[in-house]
């Protein structure tokens, strides 16, 4: 039998893109799966998808930045699975934009989901893995979240605290048979930017999220090539999943052998306009 085989898995924010395709991928390697959402209408879809597969699925509507309603949802999917092997705490969303123009309201938002919302949703659920001293979580975080540019402080500032998070539990966790991973993706082919904020303008005032919008979707990865290194790195036990390795491997190296180094480049990039060029932006 192979790892996935029977088992009970959760993704959240499963209705599009990366959930999506993890939803997918665990069936596909013999889980029940258990979606969840904001948009219904999403779920329905998924749903769907994965009983027309043969697949044993179920749709939850959740706002993952409440905890009243994760806890509401812990207590529904108990009730109706029994127990959770597999916990994907997924559910984010995207932000970009300079400090100075970054209103209160949208570091609230962007931290109320990605952080709280994954803060929340083990919170829920990781006393009962410990209770049966098994189980397998996958944290969807970011390379935004391992590596830093200018232009994105409350999406990176959210992200990072989730890999601080992550790979606290990774060490405190294993003493009850329960292992973490850090999913890490890169330019990824997903509505994240469209569903987003963004507050990245050209030297005319004009926001460039449309330009950003056509870089993703040319350039992005498709999501199932994430869900699968998801899925290697829970069966694996790798602690940090960096996908592709070729969008920001580099920076990562570079960061973790000279800090110095790599802010100074950074701040050069920056300074001569040059880092967001490629969408159109000003520095």
């Amino acid at each position: 039998m192979g790892f996935f085989e029977g088992k009970t898995a959760i993704v959240t924010g499963g209705g599009s893109g990366i959930g999506r395709a993890l939803a997918h991928a665990l069936g596909d390697a013999g889980c029940r799966v258990a979606i969840t959402d904001i948009v219904p209408e999403r779920i329905g879809q998924v749903v769907e998808e994965l009983k027309s597969k043969g697949f044993k699925a179920r749709g939850y509507r959740v706002d993952h930045s409440r905890w009243d309603e994760v806890s509401k949802f812990a207590e529904r999917f108990l009730s109706d699975w029994g127990h959770v092997d597999i916990l994907c705490s997924n559910a984010g969303v995207g932000m970009g934009g300079r400090f100075v123009e970054t209103s209160l309201e949208d570091w609230e938002w962007v931290l109320g989901i990605n952080l709280w919302g994954c803060i929340y949703t083990l919170h829920a659920f990781v006393p009962h893995m410990i209770e049966r001293r098994s189980g397998s979580i996958l944290i969807t975080a970011s390379d935004a979240g391992l590596v830093s540019i200018p232009g994105m402080a409350a999406y990176q500032t959210s992200k990072y605290g989730v890999v601080g998070l992550g790979e606290t539990l990774r060490m405190e966790l294993y003493e009850h048979g329960i292992k973490v991973s850090l999913l890490c993706p890169g330019f990824i082919n997903t509505n994240i930017i469209r569903n987003g904020r963004i507050y990245l303008y050209n030297s005319q005032g004009r926001s460039t999220k449309p330009e950003i919008e056509r870089f993703y979707a040319t350039k992005g990865v498709d999501p199932s090539v994430v869900a699968a290194a998801g899925l290697k790195a829970l069966e694996r036990d790798i602690g940090i999943m960096l996908v592709p390795w070729s969008h920001s491997g580099p920076q990562y190296v570079l960061k973790r052998i000279s800090p110095q180094l790599y802010h100074a480049l950074f701040r050069f990039l920056w300074r001569k306009g040059i880092l967001h060029r490629f969408f159109g932006a000003r520095p």
